[in-house]
């Protein structure tokens, strides 16, 4: 994608600010922020190829209270993006495309749950 491109989508976010829109941006933001823990995450792990205490100290650095607000931000980015992504296939595979933005709502409902139960289990 070129950079005019992503000029255009943005000018076209700004000035269609519906929930199809926002939540297509959204959807490809948290696709790309996943992606980038992904190789973090890979990037981690191998610490266990240095030995058990490069290992222990690498998990250590997420051991702490922003580490943990890292895990909350990444559960729910994964949350949005799999529901969003879930509420497509739906409306894509059945022909619902009349009432996804009663989905959207649904899995928006879904995901403040999700967001409500992570707070308990990962902040907390």
């Amino acid at each position: 994608m070129n950079l005019q491109k992503l000029k255009e989508g943005f000018k076209d976010l700004a000035k269609n600010r519906n929930p199809g829109m926002v939540s297509f941006w959204i959807h490809r933001v948290t696709g790309v922020a996943v992606t980038v823990f992904l190789f973090l995450h890979i990037f981690t792990l191998s610490s266990v190829f240095r030995g058990k205490d490069a290992y222990d100290y690498a998990i250590s650095k997420f051991d702490t209270k922003i580490g943990y607000i890292f895990q909350y931000a990444l559960l729910l980015a994964v949350a949005v993006h799999l529901l969003n992504g879930i509420r497509i296939t739906i409306a894509d595979f059945w022909g619902l495309t009349r009432v996804q933005k009663k989905l959207l709502w649904i899995s928006l409902l879904v995901f403040f749950l999700i967001a409500a139960v992570g707070v308990k289990t990962v902040l907390l």
